[in-house]
């Protein structure tokens, strides 16, 4: 048997990720640990599924030579949602950035977004 395990994210602002995440998505933080050196969290979606896991204080990209986001080999996943107008206003509230237009296939929503530090992902619309 396979399954996915937990999502891990890189940031080099762990309060600004943190923000995103958790208060743009509303997930719940299951832990969190903050050092002078390093910082932490597990956030779990209401519904269940892998945790989203944020590792801070990495160093951030020098402004001159920070890629646009998803311009680097990377790894995408979606998160689906039943509200996504509602969720993309919020994580743009949030510090996200969207990227390109809201799109249909086969009858589905979605749209490419990026995080604060440039990790991209899809929001996917679904009916409830």
């Amino acid at each position: 048997m396979h399954t996915i395990g937990d999502i891990h994210i890189y940031v080099s602002d762990f309060e600004a990720a943190l923000r995103f995440w958790a208060e743009g998505l509303q997930l719940q933080i299951a832990e969190q640990e903050v050092s002078r050196y390093a910082a932490y969290a597990q956030l779990d979606f209401p519904d269940g599924g892998p945790s989203l896991r944020l590792f801070g204080r990495t160093a951030p990209w020098d402004p001159e030579a920070r890629p646009a986001p998803d311009a680097h080999p990377h790894i995408r996943f979606d998160i689906t949602t039943s509200d996504l107008d509602g969720l993309l206003v919020r994580l743009i509230e949030h510090g996200g950035e969207q990227l390109g237009e809201i799109e249909t296939f086969d009858g589905l929503r979605l749209v490419a977004l990026a995080d604060p530090d440039g990790n991209a992902f899809e929001l996917l619309e679904v009916p409830e």
